[in-house]
């Protein structure tokens, strides 16, 4: 085995020592301005955390190796191609300019050419034009890297089969090894879990022929230079398996899997539903369950077109599949739909009595489907010779104008298929090939089908929504639940479904055990007047913009720059003679100062132009008492304040010329430029709060909690019953300042509770009408500088006891575990700050103070919690 694939020895791994230095708080996440300025798409969190990670390996000497090789262990659905694409753009600003990008299939690569060369697709990674320091990039598709655009980004796309053919057997205009002779360049694998399955497997002699010569082709071409890089990305690595464990200990730079990208909220659920009829009625089933999904969106005002894909066994059984479907849908009637509908199915029988609130008569539910399920939205991806365009299309089934509803397929769709709106997955065949009580193959398969289709829908309802995450885990009981839901139709089979579950868990898209319980307010607080007249004070996301924010604050442009001239110099030194060496220093650090306001706006224009940030629009953004661009360039609020102190030869640094004053204007520019996108977001809150009801917020709900019963943690589990720790029992029934019948919170958050039974007479001698309330998810807090949204686990509301007026206190309250408390430091720093930010209308006799507390732990943290609260009204 070539030393590239070879296992290292055992030592802690990469992914791990990055993790816990960003937790630690060691490094900052951020991302630069260069990927934020390039990309279409905001990265999510844990993408800005891949960023980080990225940064930090490669700009660290003495933690990177080289030839550097790293691997993206990211989920399916998470965006390991943004996470590339941004990448490529890091590393272009590092002087790389030569890309090959290899995985094992054609289908992934057409896939990939649109997200990276097509502007005109809906899922094209970057922005309409890319801008590095002043610099206009394109990206460009070759064949080879003889002749290419020093300027440009050159990617090379192949199969990792194909690539080995050309280099090995060379043709005109093709690649060959020559190209990497003099030439840094970066390998770019996706699907980098093929690799791994020739690691975990023994190999017959042929094999082993085949897998060394495309692996010594890929470390020919990285051992070319110390300065070549290899980056791997997959959804699928096995890390239990010790010798893939082995591998990659010092190269897995980022672990983010399907069971956490599940857990944050980014995947849709899961449900299987077993409908114990045919397969072409199971498939009927699955149509009227989509249309309900669409009709779901439809009354919520938006726009979504759910898709199924229906699954075959062979190419044989699904081409006779969809005949028999479209045969039904035709000769479909009211007869034959009100028999169908009589199937004790639960989400069946929610989809029908939500027609009939529509007041959809059977006909007009049959009519619909017919035009919607008609022969020209359906679509078959079985051959192996499917056209580019073919590929595409099945790729953008989300777009406006792709009115595909229906895809079937055997299993062309496993592997790279990128798809948002399938919403269910119907199995039209009941065998199993189960081993023992391990799951099949075909069973892996499905489940890892599962994941893929368990991609999120993005869609938002109201303004703190986050568009790409689940909305409704903890409210059960609403049906936009079922748009966050993909449905597995499968047989009645009992011991499949056991093994499907077993593989899903596997994959991490099935927590362990899930409960559901109803979270009550108290009969007593609702009558209370806090409840029926009183108010909870929350502030706003908002657009950073000066037209929806009062307190907007222009950007401050930092004034004082340096600017080394180069010194275009070069000299001969005798390395062991002293006077030769001093002789050598010659002075390159003459210094004179210069001011923007000084020079000839014309020359500053052009450098500005050279920027896309500094278009006029984009300015008056960010500044709005700008008038002009003139303005802009001379006024000493701006640019024409900016001073810099220009070092270099004595000879060069007093009089500039034309093009060094412009290469002074696009450095300072592109550094003000990128500081101003990089620390000021698109989003903002709102320092005022708004008064809302509290009855509106704060109602009973059905809550669903993952509880792994092997464990200690409290999360899901009731204050009230028998078997708690009694350091953590109340008997909430006779708590009145406690307004729900339960307290379902994680161990620190029982403490919390528990906390105030204890300290609550003292509380009375200075309060009055004091309540807790537990927020599950009924409101959030958002962030003044950036709008990062934060839900505060409590709050409590009480008057004072001794005022002349009406004072009404109201306390945000985050208790934090030990784990928690670094990593969630900017939540306290928030809610600290609300207190001498927030800004409130006053009403009638009555005044509001609202008070971020500071975190709550009761090891670490309670004597600070405490001295913040006796604060409070002294």
């Amino acid at each position: 085995m070539s030393d590239l694939f070879r296992p290292t020895q055992s030592v802690q791994r990469l992914d791990k020592r990055i993790a816990t230095k960003i937790e630690d708080g060691d490094i900052d996440i951020q991302i630069s301005a260069t990927v934020k300025n390039n990309l279409k798409f905001a990265p999510r969190p844990y993408q800005e955390e891949a960023f980080t990670a990225f940064n930090y390996y490669m700009n660290n000497p003495k933690l990177r190796a080289k030839p550097t090789q790293v691997l993206f262990h990211m989920a399916t659905g998470s965006g390991k191609t943004l996470v590339m694409a941004g990448a490529i753009l890091e590393l272009y600003k590092q002087g790389y300019r030569n890309f090959i990008f290899f995985v094992n299939t054609d289908t992934i690569i057409r896939k990939t050419k649109e997200n990276f060369l097509n502007p005109k697709s809906s899922k094209y990674l970057f922005k309409e034009q890319i801008n590095i320091d002043g610099v206009n990039v394109n990206i460009t598709s070759v064949d080879n890297f003889e002749s290419t655009n020093t300027e440009d980004i050159n990617i090379l796309f192949s199969t990792i089969q194909g690539l080995h053919s050309k280099l090995n057997a060379p043709r005109e205009n093709c690649i060959t090894f020559d190209d990497f002779a003099d030439k840094e360049t970066v390998l770019i694998s996706d699907e980098a879990h093929h690799i791994n399955a020739l690691t975990k497997k023994k190999h017959s002699a042929g094999e082993k022929d085949n897998i060394t010569s495309w692996e010594h082709t890929v470390e020919r071409i990285l051992s070319a230079s110390p300065n070549n890089i290899m980056m791997e990305f997959t959804a699928t690595l096995e890390l239990s398996h010790p010798a893939v464990a082995s591998k990659y200990a010092n190269k897995l730079l980022y672990n983010y899997p399907l069971a956490k990208f599940r857990e944050d909220g980014y995947s849709k659920e899961v449900q299987t539903n077993q409908v114990d009829y045919e397969p072409i009625q199971r498939a009927i089933v699955a149509v009227l369950i989509s249309q309900y999904k669409k009709k779901i969106f439809a009354s919520n005002g938006i726009i979504a077109k759910p898709v199924i894909l229906f699954k075959s066994k062979t190419t044989k059984d699904s081409a006779i599949m969809e005949k028999a479907f479209l045969d039904e849908i035709r000769n479909m009637s009211v007869v034959k739909l009100e028999k169908l509908i009589q199937l004790d199915n639960e989400i069946l029988d929610k989809a029908i009595a939500y027609f009939r609130c529509l007041d959809i008569s059977s006909q007009g539910l049959i009519d619909e489907i017919r035009e919607d399920f008609s022969e020209d939205k359906i679509i078959s991806v079985n051959s192996k010779n499917d056209s580019n365009d073919k590929q595409i299309v099945i790729n953008n089934l989300e777009d406006k104008e792709n009115e595909y509803r229906a895809v079937f397929a055997v299993d062309k769709l496993n592997e790279g298929w990128d798809v948002l709106n399938l919403y269910d997955i119907v199995r039209l065949y009941d065998t199993r090939d189960a081993s023992g009580n391990k799951p099949g193959k075909t069973t892996v398969a499905e489940a890892q089908l599962i994941g893929r289709g368990a991609r999120y829908y993005p869609f938002k309802l109201e303004e703190h929504h986050e568009i790409d995450k689940r909305k409704y885990d903890n409210d059960l009981d609403n049906v936009l639940r079922n748009c966050e839901t993909l449905h597995y139709h499968c047989s009645h089979n009992p011991k499949y479904i056991q093994e499907l579950n077993s593989a899903l868990r596997q994959i991490g898209l099935f927590p362990e055990e899930k409960i559901e319980v109803d979270l009550i307010l108290k009969d007593e607080f609702k009558e209370t007047s806090l409840y029926k007249n009183g108010f909870i004070f929350l502030n706003k996301k908002v657009k950073n913009s000066p037209k929806t924010l009062l307190e907007y604050q222009e950007p401050d442009i930092i004034k004082k720059h340096t600017y080394a001239l180069r010194t275009n110099r070069s000299a001969s030194t005798t390395i062991l003679d002293n006077t030769s060496v001093k002789r050598n220093k010659v002075q390159a650090n003459f210094m004179n100062k210069h001011s923007f306001h000084n020079w000839n706006t014309t020359l500053i224009h052009k450098g500005l132009s050279k920027i896309p940030f500094y278009q006029f629009a984009n300015i008056r953004k960010y500044f709005p008492s700008v008038k002009s661009m003139e303005y802009f360039i001379t006024n000493d609020k701006y640019l024409g304040g900016i001073v810099v102190e220009v070092t270099g030869l004595q000879k060069d640094t007093k009089v500039l010329s034309s093009n060094q004053k412009l290469d002074i204007v696009i450095a300072i520019a592109t550094k003000i430029a990128n500081e101003i996108s990089t620390m000021f977001g698109d989003y903002r809150g709102t320092k005022s709060f708004y008064r809302e009801p509290i009855r509106k917020y704060f109602k009973d709900k059905k809550l669903s909690f993952s509880v792994n019963t092997n464990t200690t943690a409290e999360t899901g589990k009731p204050t009230m019953r028998n078997d708690i720790d009694q350091k953590y029992f109340i008997d909430l029934n006779n708590a009145d300042w406690y307004a729900y019948n339960e307290n379902y919170g994680s161990s620190e958050e029982k403490f919390l509770v528990k906390y105030f039974h204890n300290n609550l007479d003292e509380l009375k001698e200075k309060f009055k009408d004091i309540y807790l309330l537990r927020n599950e998810r009924f409101f959030k807090l958002f962030r003044f500088s950036d709008g990062k949204a934060t839900e505060p686990d409590f709050v409590v509301f009480m008057n004072d006891k001794f005022s002349d007026k009406e004072v009404i206190y109201q306390l945000f309250i985050e208790p934090k575990g030990d784990h928690l408390l670094m990593q969630d430091e900017w939540k306290e720093q928030f809610l600290i700050g609300i207190e001498a930010e927030n800004v409130i209308e006053l009403y009638q006799n009555q005044e509001y103070r609202l008070i971020g507390m500071p975190f709550y732990n009761k090891v670490h943290r309670e004597n600070v919690f405490e001295t913040k609260l006796n604060e409070i009204n002294k």
